[in-house]
């Protein structure tokens, strides 16, 4: 173990604070899915100015880039939801990686982890990245760096940069406690160094962004978490040309500021949207039926959130929001990386409903059916939340998210206890709760950011648990099982609709339309056990869900009164996590119609793939220290892509 990490874990202590067997032939990243190959009001108080811009300008060589477009589209994977020692938090964390190191890392480069250790993705390289930095207290860490900075007389900022970890563990407590809350905790000022450490990011965005090769996106993360309740949104800019800094929590903590924020900086020629995130952790703030008043929602509140948060990223290493068991009772597959409790407060739950997508969507639909307003029709993605400059999402390759406390197996599994309080990487029989993942699937007509962006505007968009699953997914009325081999996606886009998008009415009597499903493993990892379509609807006011299972790897009929596939594919040795490929699929398609549709009723679906089972981070870090796995962690999880929905009102 490298000596610095060691000397830190030590010294905490005494605080009281590969898959063998795989099938199918290799595509690179970027790579058509099935079907593509055959055509190949005013100012918040506090707030920043009106939106003036940056200054900032794309590189030359980034505008010379003229790359080819696919108007049947191509699935590009990233991520949307990294940060580096330029955060606060990262920062506190002794992280010492740089947004540059971000993009080395995401291009495919071995970059310095915390842990003193070289980290690289053995996957291929990532298609896209926005590094988010906090907004709150931005610049703060990287002037910090600076010797003769100001900044290191202030008590906190000298503490988190003592070496003893007696010193800087409760330091970093302390950051944590107040990134969110108070703005000027510990002497830090909320605007000093802000506006030219944007410029900076915005600068290295431009000069890494590399139309029809590579996308980097300007972003930012916006932190509220009133009492600890998460309600942060990563701002996702289409271009450069931004506001002079960043709207933060610390200009306001109710998101209905930022969203009047980002109408005045879409009106001033700059489109932005913001994607929620861990609403898992928002003890059921996040999809909640009211504002953040306490307000029942109404039209203009609908508009204006659809406006400006058409997606939610519901996969990624602090847990999944796409459903709970609570939530899901009848769903075999909803306790999936749960991490249901509030974010830096480990022994308090977090309330189920409001704080999942599928729910959140059902609501929407109830909604819309009582009052004709629907504030959550959005799509899903994944990405990693990262705090080591890179995206921690392969299971056989993780390096953990909180710098020096979770940087090595040994942390992570043999946690020398105590910690600081709000830092919880788990006990010895649990593990850390955090997950290896996610990552976002774009499909667009090119790997730009403007074709990337558009696409998730219009939603066609999807989020997997790390792996690299491309799906596709269509509906329509006049789309038939015929077309899947005829040609999913040029029949999908001339005759029906795609994933994020909603399809229109039929009439009295109509039969189900046809839902056209493809599904292509990742070329490194497990192969496909299922394909499944989670179904919404309100009958008599109320919102229901049922899944289906429409595809199975063995080819087996779906049993017609479970809906079920009728096979079971067996865990992974869990002495050296291998697994028999031979039990799935690279590749799975189905033509589907809804045997329980009624044409009077509102409904929404969409797509689950689920890949054969196989291990757990938990459990190659254990094979590595040649230990037991955890006793309390998954041992094997399945891995899995979730799509946008296609919506249906009568």
């Amino acid at each position: 173990m490298h000596e610095r990490l060691r000397s830190a874990l030590i010294g905490l202590a005494a605080v009281s604070l590969s898959i063998s067997g795989c099938d199918a032939a290799q595509e690179p990243t970027g790579a058509p899915s099935p079907g593509a190959a055959e055509a190949r009001d005013e100012t918040a108080a506090g707030g920043p100015d009106e939106p003036g811009h940056s200054g900032a300008s794309p590189t030359p060589g980034a505008q010379a880039h003229n790359p080819s477009r696919d108007p049947l589209k191509q699935a590009y994977f990233g991520d949307l939801h990294v940060h580096t020692s330029w955060s606060l938090d990262a920062f506190a964390m002794q992280v010492q990686a740089e947004p540059e190191d971000a993009y080395r890392y995401a291009r495919g480069e071995a970059i310095e982890h915390a842990s003193g250790d070289l980290i690289q993705l053995r996957g291929a390289p990532l298609d896209f990245l926005a590094v988010t930095e906090h907004a709150n207290f931005l610049g703060i860490p990287t002037e910090a760096r600076d010797p003769k900075s100001p900044l290191r007389e202030i008590p906190l900022i000298r503490d988190l940069m003592n070496p003893d970890p007696r010193i800087h563990g409760p330091a970093m407590g302390r950051a944590l406690d107040g990134l969110a809350g108070d703005p000027s905790f510990q002497g830090l000022s909320r605007d000093a160094y802000v506006e030219s450490t944007w410029r900076r990011l915005i600068d290295l965005a431009d000069r890494h962004d590399a139309p029809g090769e590579f996308t980097a996106f300007v972003g930012y993360e916006y932190t509220s978490a009133p009492e600890g309740q998460n309600l942060h949104r990563n701002v996702l800019f289409r271009g450069s040309d931004v506001p002079a800094r960043p709207f933060s929590s610390l200009d306001s903590p109710n998101p209905e500021d930022l969203w009047r924020w980002m109408d005045r900086t879409r009106a001033s020629g700059a489109d932005v949207l913001a994607i929620p995130h861990n609403a898992n952790a928002s003890n059921g703030l996040m999809y909640a039926w009211t504002d953040f008043s306490g307000r029942p929602i109404d039209a203009a509140y609908a508009e204006t959130r659809m406006r400006n948060e058409p997606v939610s990223e519901v996969m990624q290493i602090k847990g999944q929001s796409e459903t709970h068991p609570l939530l899901s009772p009848n769903d075999e597959w909803a306790a999936f990386q749960i991490f249901d409790t509030l974010l830096g407060s480990p022994g308090q739950k977090s309330r189920p409903q409001g704080s999942y997508a599928r729910r959140a969507l059902m609501d929407g639909l109830e909604m819309e059916e009582a009052s004709g307003i629907n504030p959550y029709r959005f799509g899903m993605i994944g990405s990693s939340d990262g705090h080591n400059a890179s995206s921690p999402v392969e299971e056989d390759n993780f390096t953990g998210k909180l710098g020096i406390f979770d940087a090595t197996p040994e942390a992570r599994i043999l946690p020398p206890p105590p910690r600081p309080t709000n830092i919880d990487v788990g006990t010895r029989r649990t593990s850390s709760a955090f997950s290896a993942a996610g990552l976002a699937g774009i499909w667009a007509e090119s790997n730009t950011r403007a074709d990337l962006f558009d696409a998730l505007r219009r939603r066609e968009v999807f989020a997997t648990s790390g792996p690299r699953i491309a799906v596709r997914f269509f509906a329509g009325w006049d789309l038939s099982a015929g077309d899947l081999e005829a040609g999913i996606v040029q029949s999908g886009y001339a005759r029906g609709v795609a994933m994020g998008s909603a399809l229109k009415a039929a009439g009295p009597g109509a039969n189900s339309p046809t839902f056209l499903i493809q599904a292509l493993r990742d070329p490194r990892e497990a192969t496909l056990e299922r394909i499944q379509i989670v179904k919404a609807w309100v009958d008599e006011g109320k919102a229901r869900e049922q899944v289906y299972d429409v595809a199975c790897a063995d080819e087996s009929a779906v049993e017609g009164g479970t809906h079920r596939c009728p096979l079971d594919v067996p865990p992974p040795d869990l002495r050296d996590c291998s697994i028999d490929a031979s039990r799935g699929r690279a590749d799975m398609a189905a033509a589907w119609q809804d045997p329980n549709f009624d044409p009077t009723q509102r409904a929404l679906y969409y797509v689950r793939v689920l890949q054969i089972p196989t291990c757990h981070w938990s459990t190659y870090d254990a094979i590595r220290l040649g230990v037991a796995p955890p006793a309390e962690a998954p041992h094997w999880i399945q891995e899995r892509a979730v799509t946008s929905p296609i919506w249906y009102a009568p």
